[in-house]
């Protein structure tokens, strides 16, 4: 008999898209978009197009496995869960809880999941964790300076727009569910400005494109807020009302001359003056802050200045206005479970630097790892140091559906569900809506969630009433404070629905989560842009339609890497399109094939895929460990590499 059965798709995407599966015989023969979900409306990107493949793929590990000296064998969950909680027991015993790494980051996205392993390692007396990361870090801990949480509206909202400057995000790849938002504002006249040193699918559809420099946005928004006082174009009640800090941030801007902002962006001053003018001349516009600005080493600086241009132009807390970066979907939900856990022992290491961070950890010295919802072999800078660190540990526990760069050098795989076989509550970070993980069908062989191998865990481990209870047992806890508004598990077990305390418009009443319950502007910056294009290309790897962070499907892999440089790099080495090239820094080396694109610019290497067949590392084989001034965040973009002949 064929049935539907809603779910939501829970892989680290901001869109978090509601799903309709179908099943026949026991077998999903369908996987759609739900059309009842108001922000993805039945659509669904590339990878959620092809997720039945990867779903019922040859290469998914169905079965726990120990690694032996010739190799990987199957064995049992029973032996499986009784070696783990064996050796967190014996380094717990012999060099305390912060011996053991437990490496997550973004790959678990239910509550419950989210919930289980707080309490675990809460219980189990703690662990050395991870802090920072290699996404919006920087952004977030701005505008928490800023607003005191993130301005971003619904993406609804968006639609109300007379202007969108969208700064340093390709949206039609990673956010394709706010389009037709944007395409509504648009079909009324709104204006659409791009600000990317790549020529970007969403670059290529905008009215204007700001094609500046590398690491230049800072100087672009100094120069944008310094013709808006000129001209006047600022709101005075909003700056006298609701902000502290205009006037020294208005002499700080005043320090940097327009000669200095044009030379740095490589912009032309009618360019940043046209820039100047959509904030001057439309109401309201919505400024989507993007990861382009926040990979620098001043990308806390950098985005408080981008924030400041709509709070000084009047968009804040108005329809169609705002500061996009990511939104708390969770928020509403009762958080209260993840607070009631005992004290524990914790230490945290620097995901940016998870490398060298591993290899000088003593007091005590690391000795396992547990790593779920994570592949930080893979996704973290100068990834050579980081497997050269967890290979000093003795032990490590990978949680994962396939290999990869991590399980590799795992001694212990145990298999997780895919949201297709489990129950969970899903909360976005692009949209209020809240949705279901449902289970479809059973896990496939002998898969199981995050949720239950950490259950079955604590049960070893003494203390398993502590995390007991199914999954909707949680899921109910969790929403309880929406029920009385109608959002119940059995409410979402027939649809999506958004979270009616979420406010559509942030800070509508322009009172701000800061201290002083003003905006705080910007009063001081670091050093000008790096100009020096000495010390050679920077490197940049774009998002793209068919990976999610280092999750790419093998149809999708290409034999080799490819790096596209301009014309004028390719004739400064004398390289020739297509030759066989060698991309090296002081982190590492990769083999490519050249590729020469007017379209990149002068000076930058754009290397995409960041993946490819035959190596499970990719770009961050290349990437420096640096950090940004904010939110412990890895300055991805501040990377020089070279190239040589082979």
């Amino acid at each position: 008999m064929t049935r539907q059965i809603r779910t939501t798709c829970n892989r680290d995407c901001p869109d978090s898209c509601g799903i309709v599966a179908t099943v026949d015989g026991g077998r999903i023969v369908a996987h759609k978009g739900d059309r009842a979900h108001g922000v993805t409306r039945g659509y669904l990107c590339y990878k959620g197009n092809h997720y039945l493949e990867r779903f019922y793929s040859d290469d998914r590990i169905l079965h726990p496995r120990r690694r032996t000296g010739t190799g990987w064998e199957t064995i049992s969950w029973d032996d499986a869960l009784d070696l783990t909680a064996q050796k967190l027991l014996a380094y717990r015993e012999d060099h305390g809880p912060q011996s053991i790494l437990y490496a997550s980051y973004s790959g678990i996205k239910g509550q419950v999941a989210r919930l289980m392993a707080r309490k675990f390692w809460a219980h189990f007396g703690g662990a050395t964790f991870l802090k920072g990361g290699t996404s919006v870090e920087a952004a977030h801990a701005a505008q928490a300076a800023d607003f005191g949480a993130p301005c971003t509206h619904a993406p609804e909202d968006l639609a109300q727009s007379a202007g969108i400057v969208v700064w340093g995000k390709n949206i039609a790849v990673t956010r394709l569910h706010c389009m037709p938002f944007v395409k509504a504002a648009r079909s009324r006249g709104a204006r659409l400005v791009v600000i990317d040193p790549v020529a970007s699918t969403t670059a290529r559809l905008a009215d204007l494109h700001l094609p500046l420099r590398p690491g230049s946005d800072h100087l672009l928004a100094i120069g944008v807020a310094r013709l808006l006082i000129e001209m006047e174009a600022v709101d005075r009640e909003f700056v006298d009302s609701c902000s502290n800090g205009f006037d020294d941030f208005r002499a700080a801007i005043k320090e940097i001359a327009m000669d200095e902002v044009v030379a740095s962006t490589g912009l032309s001053m009618e360019q940043i003056e046209e820039l100047a003018r959509t904030y001057a001349d439309l109401k309201p516009v919505a400024t989507m802050i993007g990861l382009g600005p926040s990979y620098w080493r001043n990308s806390g600086e950098t985005v408080r200045l981008i924030d400041a241009l709509a709070a000084m132009s009047g968009n804040i807390g108005i329809s169609g206005g705002g500061a996009h970066t990511d939104i708390n979907g969770a928020e509403n939900l009762d958080r209260l479970p993840f607070d009631e856990v005992p004290r524990s022992d914790d230490r945290y290491l620097l995901l940016p630097r998870l490398g060298q961070e591993i290899l000088s950890a003593e007091k005590p010295p690391l000795k396992m790892g547990f790593v779920a919802g994570a592949n930080p072999a893979a996704t973290c800078p100068d990834t050579g140091q980081v497997c050269e660190g967890l290979d000093t540990l003795d032990f490590i526990v990978a949680v994962d559906q396939f290999e990869t760069a991590t399980t590799e050098r795992a001694d212990l795989f145990l298999p997780c569900t895919t949201y297709l076989e489990m129950d969970d509550l899903v909360a976005a970070y692009g949209h209020h809506w809240i949705g279901l993980n449902q289970q479809v069908v059973p896990p496939r062989g002998e898969a199981r969630s995050d949720s239950a191998i950490f259950q079955a865990l604590a049960e070893r481990l003494g203390f398993g009433e502590d995390l007991a209870g199914r999954p909707a047992d949680w899921i109910d806890r969790f929403l309880a404070p929406l029920a009385t508004s109608g959002i119940t598990r059995e409410t979402l077990a027939e649809g999506p629905a958004p979270d009616p305390l979420a406010p559509e418009v942030a800070f509508s009443s322009r009172c701000f989560a800061t201290p002083s319950g003003k905006y705080e502007f910007i009063t001081a910056f670091g050093p000008k842009a790096d100009r020096d294009e000495s010390r050679g290309l920077r490197l940049m790897a774009t998002k793209t339609l068919e990976m999610v962070n280092s999750q790419i499907d093998a149809r999708d892999l290409i034999d080799g890497p490819v790096v596209r440089v301009h014309p004028e790099s390719a004739r400064a080495g004398g390289f020739a399109k297509g030759e066989e090239v060698i991309v090296e820094n002081r982190v590492g080396s990769v083999k490519a094939r050249l590729e020469i694109d007017p379209d990149v610019q002068p000076g930058l290497l754009l290397f995409n895929p960041a993946a490819w067949r035959g190596d499970r590392q990719g770009v961050n084989q290349l990437r420096e460990a640096a950090l940004c001034d904010a939110g412990d965040a890895a300055a991805m973009h501040e990377t020089r590499v070279s190239l040589r002949k082979t």
